[in-house]
């Protein structure tokens, strides 16, 4: 995202961010370089430990301007540095793999890696704490809304709750009676909209942001006209209460930048990296299950008359179709019946057309583990919003308000929403809003250490067998 002059509301000063962002990552990685002569006093080229530190020096680093996103951002420190600190491990171990002493020196990465991590995490968040004490603090920005509606009002709330934010909220401009606008309270109105110019003249304020309905572009025009004669930074505040956007950001296109409401999350190298973890995890998780794979596929075979596997049609990325792959644990005619995704009957506690075995590899989910091919061969992930059938998605997509967004990524073998209960039937609308509403808040929220975080959940909701049958 370009962030434009939307950084300058960041209270922390510029001498602050420039430690935080630069002498940090510089100073481990300088520590680094001692530790490196520590562990191995032997002589050796230079080009090994280089690479490592210019590596180091460019990721093991923490985005400052994150701060306003995010609720914990102790947790938010540490997970992020832990992402960059695992990619330079894997990335130290290519280069002495290169210089043919790995053998020697894969050890040297673990430390290199947990030195990093550890060391430019508490730094970091040393350095964020000193730098919004007051005496450190940077000066507010005095901040103006033009038009009262719901979501200046909420916005001018959220205002109070930023930490890292340097913002003196005034009030609004508003010309309509008290009777015709939403709630403001504790806020003030700061004069009718016609006469902003004068109180700009008169008043101290650094930006405005218009919050008109597009349908108004009467006052919208009318507001601009009397922000172009005065010094303030004018922005738009669109009302977005009706949906939270996807991906707030200013996109080029051409010689010109839009904003993008909804966008593909985890663009670029995040999604590098999430793809190089599905591909280890999912051929990690092949060959350790193997043994137990080939069990249950005996067993399968033994208990009742079909195949092994169950396939069928669902929506991945982009809402491309694909073949997903799970153990058959429905009797033959009712998964034959159901194959095309188009003819679905949802499974039901105690469903009579559930086998023996299906029974216990539902409450288990160890159906579910042939999608570790799905996700070797790049239909789904490890982690994001369950795939649905494709009856379900042509039922629910005018149902449920913003259930396609769902499929702006890879499907997952598990999911923000199941962790938080909502998997296996979902018979009222009411489950699947939920479930979307989890979704969508996964999109937004969506970084390598909450995919992490989402795959332990699991592990422990698996291990109860709540709600899988």
């Amino acid at each position: 995202m370009q962030y434009g002059s939307g950084s300058d509301f960041l209270a922390i000063r510029n001498p602050f961010r420039y430690v935080i962002q630069l002498v940090v990552p510089a100073f481990c990685s300088i520590c680094l370089a001692w530790f490196y002569g520590w562990f191995d006093g032997s002589d050796k080229g230079l080009w090994p430990l280089l690479i490592v530190l210019a590596l180091s020096m460019v990721w093991v680093r923490f985005d400052i301007h994150k701060l306003t996103k995010i609720k914990s951002f102790r947790f938010a420190v540490f997970s992020d540095l832990l992402s960059k600190s695992l990619l330079i491990y894997l990335l130290a171990n290519i280069v002495f793999a290169i210089d043919g002493s790995w053998s020697e020196k894969w050890k040297q990465c673990i430390y290199f890696s947990s030195f990093l991590w550890i060391f430019s995490s508490i730094l970091t968040i040393i350095f964020i704490e000193i730098s919004v004490l007051k005496i450190f603090k940077r000066k507010p920005i005095n901040l103006a809304i033009a038009a009262v509606t719901s979501s200046s009002v909420a916005f001018a709330q959220s205002l109070s709750t930023q930490r890292f934010l340097a913002v003196d909220f005034l009030g609004f401009f508003e010309d309509r009676t008290d009777d015709r606008i939403p709630e403001y309270t504790p806020f003030k109105i700061l004069c009718r909209i016609d006469a902003i110019a004068d109180y700009i003249t008169n008043q101290n304020v650094d930006h405005v942001l218009v919050s008109l309905p597009t349908e108004a572009s009467y006052r919208f025009g009318f507001v601009l006209e009397q922000l172009l004669d005065s010094t303030c930074s004018v922005h738009y505040l669109h009302d977005f209460l009706l949906f939270r956007p996807i991906r707030e950001a200013m996109t080029p296109i051409g010689s010109m930048s839009v904003f993008t409401i909804i966008d593909s999350p985890g663009k670029g190298f995040d999604s590098v990296i999430k793809r190089i973890f599905d591909i280890l995890g999912s051929s990690i998780g092949l060959i350790v299950l193997l043994p137990l794979l080939i069990l249950v596929a005996i067993w399968i075979k033994i208990d009742s008359k079909g195949p092994v596997f169950f396939m069928q049609n669902r929506w991945g990325n982009g809402a491309q179709p694909f073949q997903i792959y799970k153990f058959r644990s429905m009797t033959q005619a009712t998964s034959n019946a159901s194959s095309d995704g188009e003819t679905v009957v949802q499974t039901t506690q105690n469903d009579m057309r559930v086998t023996k075995v299906g029974a216990f590899i539902r409450r288990t989910s160890i159906d579910e583990l042939p999608q570790l091919i799905n996700i070797f061969k790049g239909d789904m992930s490890i982690v994001g919003p369950r795939p649905h059938a494709a009856g379900h998605n042509r039922q629910y997509r005018g149902l449920v308000k913003g259930y396609m967004l769902r499929h702006k990524v890879k499907p997952g073998l598990t999911g923000w929403a199941q962790i938080h209960g909502f998997r296996g039937e979902t018979d009222t609308i009411d489950k699947m809003e939920k479930r979307v509403e989890y979704d969508l808040e996964y999109l937004r929220n969506w970084t390598p250490m909450l995919d992490i975080y989402v795959i332990l959940r699991t592990i422990k909701l698996v291990i109860t067998g709540k709600n899988a049958y």
